[in-house]
């Protein structure tokens, strides 16, 4: 449910492209698109795998053999006309005229180009007039696959390079036209897709990433508008040594394509670099691209066109479209199926918005939709006065970083059962109403691929819940009395399941802090349970993971340290967070980008996992340096001084306890203990004798101070749920008064 940034990609040691709600630069934003796009192509791009095309081949024998059929059938037409080209004054005259001739045909097209919805379609660039010659009108295919060719490389003048952009719209329009005269004239009953391509920006595919866009449309009778809901991306580059740019400029689009599309599963992509085509899948960890696709070969040129024909004939779930996510035309939106493992039963919901999309390429790509019961008579009943819930759809690992099994389900379904009767804690939890998996995994749509490549593709399940309330984001917050009362409910409702589930959150985040509002006031409500694991087995291990939102992830998450994970470590997640919001403003009101650009807290969400530990480790080991490179800079606006107070006892609380021995406080050993900074006011903190420290009966021979904290951990996250316990109360007491 946690709007989906960095922490939707569950990998900690991507670039982190999170959107800080304003804070980072325009410049910054449209720079981190190459590093992400080209960390993705360098670490997990499988090349040469030809079983990709399998994927699209249409499913059932009848439909696959008219298929491949209908596809040879295309591919005759296409080399009789190519082989006529050729023959017209031998290949080198045939090439160079249909040069010619296609300057003037674009020209006139581009004068009579259809605008639909502000693309401009690209057949409009390669439909000609009935008087044309068919030489003129195949003439931009023709300079692709001849022409293109024979270029070496980018030192080609320009005059001579070819519009391999209108090269691609023609090959593809052309394969379009041909399979639907082919299907005409076998009487071919069912729906076949009519492929068109459409483009942006008139520019060549020597230019700059943000060049000219070219993709290829599926379109039906119902829905001829060629669009992006629609589409198969291209990306296109003039010459073959320029594959590494075209793969990251599809990273990026495709990413964008996942933000715009509810429906969608996995994506398909091609890249053009010259006469080379690659088709690539897109799953949620990986991406898979075939082999070489040379159109300017006999073999090539088959090849490509059966893609394009399967790409027609097949099933919309082959194309990455969920079926259990439909649009509705009579209700003008969406409707969701969501099966619920507990009664066995589907039932149907239908969408009133969507509240976050995917914003990254690969992770959960969880999506969030406020939505209601379907009723059996759709006319019945007023929607307004339905019940609202929230469901959640995400790709979950099978198995977590750390080989702990995710279930957030059964989880969900423990903790409604569990505190059901706990009124104190109503609406600070999702409470479930349904939820199961839904009819996929990344084996099923990679069931055609071999199993080699299958094996590096982590497994993930699909799952999809329906909870209630429905929350809002704490950035809408309207003050920080609000916040603190939030943090106090959320980390109650944490700290009772923990102790009565035996459940460690592990990923606390400002995504994953939720409040509602009532006549009453607001409550915190803590979401988001895809990383948890019960207590027991994560004390257990060996070796815990790096889980969590990286600005927020704790020192021994980021370190992967050996000390056993505790609830001490979600305590400080909520400190990062706190000293986050503090830092950035918890809303853009008050906030001034061009002051806290250069600031270290930045690194928190741009450097190594290593690197922000070692940070971390600084700021956090004595109120001096917390104070110089923290809290100096939280925002000077009225009301932030009570979470300042509550920032130096979180901190006190986690790092320097009075309660715990010397040996116990800090973030750096050797450790020498000094006092807190003059004029810094700091909670009180009686003397106590070595026998009267929590941590007194730990074995002396443990000297690093977390591990002894761990140790000792219920007792300290008692103290620190009293710390948030107390600032609620008074938080409280002063929004009543200002009423």
């Amino acid at each position: 449910m946690s709007t989906e940034n960095a922490q939707d990609s569950d990998n900690s040691t991507c670039p982190d492209t999170r959107s800080t709600h304003g804070y980072a630069s325009t410049d910054v934003q449209q720079g981190t698109w190459i590093a992400e796009a080209d960390h993705i192509v360098n670490t997990s791009l499988i090349q040469d795998v030809n079983s990709v095309l399998y994927v699209a081949q249409p499913s059932g024998d009848s439909r696959m053999f008219c298929a491949k059929r209908f596809a040879d059938k295309v591919y005759e037409k296409l080399e009789a006309i190519i082989s006529s080209m050729q023959q017209d004054d031998g290949a080198g005259a045939g090439a160079k005229r249909s040069c010619k001739d296609s300057s003037l045909n674009v020209e006139s097209a581009q004068k009579k180009a259809k605008s639909v919805g502000g693309i401009v379609s690209a057949s409009s660039l390669v439909l000609q007039d009935s008087e044309q010659t068919d030489m003129a009108s195949h003439s931009p295919l023709i300079q692709w696959i001849l022409v293109q060719s024979n270029l070496a490389d980018s030192s080609t003048p320009e005059s001579r390079v070819p519009d391999i952009h209108s090269g691609i719209s023609a090959f593809v329009e052309f394969v379009g036209e041909a399979l639907t005269e082919v299907a005409a004239e076998e009487a071919y009953g069912n729906n076949i897709r009519k492929l068109c391509a459409f483009q942006n920006v008139d520019t060549i595919a020597t230019g700059p990433d943000n060049h000219r866009q070219i993709d290829i449309a599926q379109t039906t009778t119902a829905n001829p508008v060629p669009s992006h809901k629609n589409a198969i991306i291209v990306s296109v580059k003039q010459f073959a040594h320029e594959q590494h740019k075209a793969y990251r400029y599809l990273v990026h689009r495709t990413r964008n394509l996942y933000a715009t599309q509810p429906n969608r599963q996995f994506a398909w992509g091609l890249t053009v670099c010259g006469t080379i085509v690659r088709a690539c899948l897109f799953v949620y960890d990986k991406v898979l691209s075939s082999k070489d696709i040379n159109v300017s070969t006999h073999d090539g040129r088959s090849v490509f066109v059966k893609l394009l024909v399967s790409w027609s004939m097949c099933k919309n779930r082959q194309l990455g479209y969920d079926p259990t996510i439909r649009y509705n035309s009579d209700l003008d939106n969406w409707e969701i199926d969501v099966y619920d493992s507990e009664t066995q039963m589907t039932r149907v919901y239908v969408c009133e918005s969507i509240r976050c999309n995917p914003h990254s390429t690969f992770g959960r790509h969880t999506r969030c939709f406020v939505a209601y019961e379907k009723p059996a008579d759709s006319m019945s009943a007023n929607n307004e006065d339905m019940p609202k819930v929230l469901i959640k759809d995400a790709w979950a690992q099978t198995l977590g970083p750390d080989g702990h099994v995710c279930d957030e389900v059964a989880y969900l379904r423990e903790i409604r059962n569990t505190l059901a009767d706990d009124h104190t804690l109503d609406n600070m939890y999702p409470r479930l109403h349904a939820g199961g998996v839904v009819d996929d995994t990344t084996q099923y749509i990679l069931m055609h691929i071999d199993t080699n490549t299958q094996a590096k593709v982590p497994a993930r399940v699909h799952k999809r819940l329906v909870i209630s309330p429905v929350g809002e984001p704490i950035h809408d917050l309207k003050s920080i009395d609000e916040l603190i009362v939030v943090v106090g409910d959320v980390m109650a409702a944490h700290s009772a399941i923990v102790k009565r589930c035996g459940l460690l959150h592990r990923d606390l985040s400002d995504n994953n802090i939720m409040f509602c509002r009532d006549d009453d006031g607001v409550k915190g409500m803590l979401i988001d349970f895809d990383n948890a694991c019960r207590v027991t087995d994560v004390q257990n291990m060996e070796q815990p993971g790096c889980v969590g939102t990286l600005p927020f992830m704790s020192i021994g998450n980021l370190e992967h340290s050996k000390v056993k994970r505790t609830v001490l470590d979600d305590w400080e997640s909520l400190l990062y967070i706190l000293c986050w919001i503090g830092t950035f403003n918890i809303n853009q009101a008050d906030q001034d980008c061009g002051a806290v650009r250069d600031l270290l807290i930045q690194k928190w969400q741009t450097g190594s996992a290593a690197d922000v530990a070692t940070l971390k480790r600084q700021y956090m080991h004595e109120i001096s340096y917390f104070v110089e490179y923290i809290l100096d800079h939280i925002q000077k606006v009225q009301g932030y001084e009570e979470l300042l107070k509550l920032l130096l006892h979180l901190h006190a609380s986690l790092f320097n306890s009075h309660h715990v021995s010397p040996s116990a406080r800090g973030c750096i050993i050797p450790r020498k203990f000094e006092s807190y900074m003059v004029g810094i006011a700091q909670p009180e903190a009686p003397a106590l004798s070595d026998t009267q420290f929590l941590d007194r009966d730990v074995d002396p021979a443990i000297t690093d101070s977390f591990a002894r904290r761990a140790e000792i951990a219920e007792a300290l996250a008692d103290e620190l749920l009293e710390v948030t316990q107390k600032f609620r109360s008074e938080a409280l007491d002063r929004i009543r008064n200002t009423k």
